[in-house]
Order: structure tokens, then C-alpha cells, then sequence
């Protein structure tokens, strides 16, 4: 392991701390504001959040100038447990046996995964720069299409959703999290990570185009402004999808999910298309194996957390219906003699 790469983790360490707080700051106030943008816009800790998260990207463009985009990506995981033990804070319950057995499987995972990358590097020369840039931002393209695919689901209302009275008729409140929102959530997260990795590749390349050109003879080129118009979209849409994924899921569990699918995806584009790794036969089983127990790990702790915003939510208890009474009347019976007065209940179908 050189010291470039060494340099290129600690600065990617630095990152996941700042990636970990921002989120959890967007996500608490994301949540406090029900997903209503008008209201978490004034929150000032989105913003605070929103400074830490723009941090961690210029920390990231100084990592991807010094270790591959595979190795940077990874150090990402670090921030799902800076996120768990930070939502712990307001939720001690939380860290229970099956929270902290999915944080370690998830960290493990991706850790094996980096690892195996590591101990297969490939040779970097006469890699074609050009092309790779071209290859990478057709990727992108593709992935955004499936990104706004993502973003046009979610604003779809689910079947099962029925409409606010039906929730007040029955008296209970459903906790968000726990409905048919958090499929499409989780779609938003994966298509979102995946637009962000495709984002870090076209990055990298462009770095590598720098330090072997120089800025000025990038910059004169058009396919640099080519790249920058289409970061700039990719980049806004990745951000509305985690933006309305805060609503229903915990900031654990979407780290998690955008720190796997982050990093799955740049390890794939770079194996693939700029050639950082290359895994033999039985690697690439090993590394199957260690993104299996990855997803494993996010899919279990999105079962053992709570649901964004349960902790406010909780379900109401059914108030008891107190009886229409329409003032009062005498009752007579027998030879007519009065009665004292009585409430009769006149709601539809009493007796």
C-alpha cells in the first residue's frame, strides 16, 4: 500500500465523518418538517448540513487525485457508523444486538470487497483517457435517464395509500417508514447512489486529465463543458431523491444504502471502464461474495431500526366517540305523567 493511497483514505476518512453529520443533520431536519420543503428550507440545520455535505465533496476531489475512485469510495462505509451512533443519540433503544450485527455485516462487506480490489491493481499504462471519459459520461447519461425513471415512480401515489380521512377515521396515524413509501424510497436511494458514483468516475477522469494535460488544456476543451452541464443535473437529481427518502428512512439506513450502492457502482465502472483492478476468477467470486453479505447488512438494518419519525409518530391511541346529543325532551309514559328530562342520542342507526 503506497503513501499516495494512504494520503487518499485519510482524506476519504475525513469525508465519510463530514458525509455521516451532514446527513443526519438534512435528515432531522427533513423529518421535522414532514418532507415539506418550504419548511425544512428555513430549518437552519439542512443547511448546516448542506455546508458539511459540499465539505465532503471537495475532500472526495483531493482523494480521487491520490488513490483510486474503488479505494475513496469505500471509505464511506465509515460514515454509516458515525450515522448509527449519532441517531443513537436521540433513540437510545436503538443499538440493539441486530442494529450493531447489520452495521458490522454492512462495514464488513464493503471492506472485504475494497480489499480484494486492492490485492488485484492493474497496470495504469496506456490507458486511453479520452475514451474512458467518453465511456464514463455515457454511463452517466444512462444513469440519470433511470434516476428521473426513479424520481417519476415515487411521485406516483401507492394503491394502498389511502387519503388522510381514512387515517383520521380510524384514529390511528401509520409511521412513516412502514408503508408502501419505503420501497420507493429505498429506489430513490439505490438510483440516487448510483448517479453520485457515475458523478465520482466522471471526477476522477477529468483529475487524471489534469495532472496529465494540465488545467488549462482540460479546460479548452469542450467535452470539459460537456461534462460540467451534465454534472450539474445529475447532481441536483441525486440530491431530491435522498432529499424525499429522508422522509421515510432513517439516516442509518440511508447512509447505509448510498454508501453500498455508492461504492458498488464506482467498483464496477472502475474495473470495467478504467481498468483500477483486475480480478482474477476466483477474486471475482470473492467479491460476489462480500457485496452479498453488504446488502445483507443494509437489509437488516433497515429492519432493526425504527422508522423515520416514529419517535413522533407514534401510533394514537382511538379516541372513543362521545355521542351527538341533540339537547334535551320529556319522555312520557303510562297516563302521561312527565318524566325527567333525558339526552337522547340521535346519531344515524341508534336506537
Amino acid at each position: 500500500m503506497t503513501s499516495s493511497l494512504l494520503a487518499g483514505l485519510g482524506v476519504g476518512l475525513v469525508g465519510a465523518l463530514l458525509l455521516a453529520t451532514g446527513m443526519d443533520l438534512q435528515s432531522r431536519a427533513v423529518q421535522a418538517a414532514d418532507g415539506r420543503s418550504p419548511e425544512w428550507l428555513r430549518d437552519r440545520r439542512w443547511w448546516a448540513g448542506l455546508a458539511l455535505l459540499g465539505s465532503a465533496v471537495g475532500t472526495n476531489l483531493v482523494a480521487l487525485a491520490l488513490a483510486p475512485v474503488s479505494a475513496v469510495q469505500s471509505v464511506n462505509i465509515i460514515a454509516l457508523a458515525v450515522s448509527t451512533l449519532l441517531a443513537a443519540r436521540s433513540r437510545p433503544g436503538m443499538l440493539t444486538r441486530r442494529t450493531l450485527g447489520a452495521v458490522a455485516a454492512s462495514v464488513i462487506g464493503v471492506l472485504g470487497f475494497v480489499a480484494v480490489l486492492s490485492a488485484h491493481p492493474a497496470d495504469p499504462a496506456g490507458h486511453d483517457l479520452d475514451a474512458q471519459r467518453t465511456a464514463v459520461m455515457t454511463i452517466l447519461v444512462a444513469l440519470v435517464l433511470l434516476a428521473g425513471a426513479a424520481w417519476l415512480i415515487g411521485r406516483r401515489p401507492a394503491r394502498s395509500e389511502g387519503p388522510a380521512t381514512d387515517r383520521a377515521r380510524s384514529g390511528t396515524t401509520r409511521p412513516r417508514g412502514t408503508g408502501p413509501s419505503t420501497p420507493r424510497a429505498l429506489l430513490g436511494v439505490a438510483a440516487a447512489a448510483t448517479v453520485f458514483a457515475s458523478v465520482t468516475t466522471v471526477v476522477k477522469v477529468h483529475v487524471d486529465l489534469v495532472m496529465g494535460q494540465g488545467l488549462p488544456a482540460v479546460l479548452a476543451d469542450p467535452a470539459t463543458l460537456l461534462a460540467v452541464g451534465l454534472l450539474l443535473p445529475a447532481g441536483a437529481l441525486a440530491s431530491l431523491l435522498l432529499q424525499r427518502a429522508h422522509r421515510d428512512l432513517a439516516a442509518p439506513t440511508l447512509v447505509a444504502g448510498t454508501t453500498l450502492t455508492d461504492t458498488l457502482t464506482a467498483a464496477a465502472i472502475g474495473i470495467l471502464v478504467l481498468g483500477e483492478s483486475a480480478p482474477t476468477p476466483f477474486a471475482s467470486l470473492l467479491l460476489l461474495a462480500f457485496a452479498a453479505v453488504a446488502v445483507l447488512g443494509v437489509l437488516g438494518l433497515r429492519r432493526g431500526l425504527p422508522a423515520a419519525g416514529a419517535a413522533r409518530e407514534e401510533t394514537a391511541p382511538v379516541r372513543a366517540t362521545r355521542p351527538l346529543l341533540i339537547g334535551r325532551r320529556r319522555v312520557s309514559e303510562g297516563h302521561g305523567a312527565d318524566q325527567e328530562p333525558a339526552l337522547v342520542d340521535l346519531r344515524p342507526g341508534s336506537s
